[in-house]
C-alpha cells in the first residue's frame, strides 16, 4: 500500500494528502458538484443540441471545466452532436485528444523530420549548426 503523500491543491493551493486526486476535499467536492449539474442538464433532451459554450452560460460551470470533463471521458461528447472543445493549436472543435486530427498529423510530420535529420547528421558525424545570433546591447553613454 502506497503512503499518502503531501500535496498542494491544483486549484485553490491547499495542503492535502494526495491519495486519488489533485485536489483539495473541498474543491473535490466542488467539482463533482459542477458535474453534476452539467450531466443533469445534458440529461434534459431539450438540451441536447447545446454546445459547450451553451452548456457553461446555462449550468454557470466554466468552458474549461467542461472540456476537461470532456476529456476524463466523464461526459461522452459523441452523444451530443455539438458538443466539444476547441483544439490548442488551431481552435476547430473536438470530441477527443488535445489537437485535432489535421494538426496532430502535421506536428508528428515535423517532428518525423527533424528526428530523420538529426539521425543523418548523427550517421554522417556532423553537428547541428545553431544560427548565431548576435545580441545587440544598449549602452549609456
Amino acid at each position: 500500500m502506497k503512503a499518502n503523500q503531501l500535496d498542494n491543491c491544483r486549484i485553490c493551493g491547499t495542503l492535502f494528502f494526495k491519495d486519488y486526486t489533485d485536489y483539495c476535499l473541498d474543491c473535490y467536492k466542488e467539482i463533482e458538484e459542477e458535474f453534476k449539474l452539467v450531466n443533469e442538464f445534458l440529461k434534459i433532451e431539450a438540451n441536447r443540441f447545446a454546445d459547450i459554450q451553451e452548456v457553461s452560460e446555462s449550468t454557470t460551470v466554466s468552458v474549461k471545466q467542461i472540456a476537461e470533463f470532456i476529456r476524463d471521458g466523464r461526459i461522452y461528447a459523441e452523444d451530443f452532436a455539438n458538443l466539444g472543445y476547441p483544439c490548442k493549436h488551431c481552435g476547430k472543435v473536438i470530441k477527443r485528444q488535445i489537437l485535432c486530427s489535421d494538426c496532430f498529423e502535421d506536428f508528428s510530420s515535423k517532428i518525423d523530420a527533424t528526428l530523420k535529420n538529426d539521425k543523418f547528421l548523427e550517421e554522417t558525424g556532423r553537428k547541428r549548426v545553431r544560427p548565431k545570433v548576435n545580441a545587440q546591447y544598449w549602452k549609456i553613454r
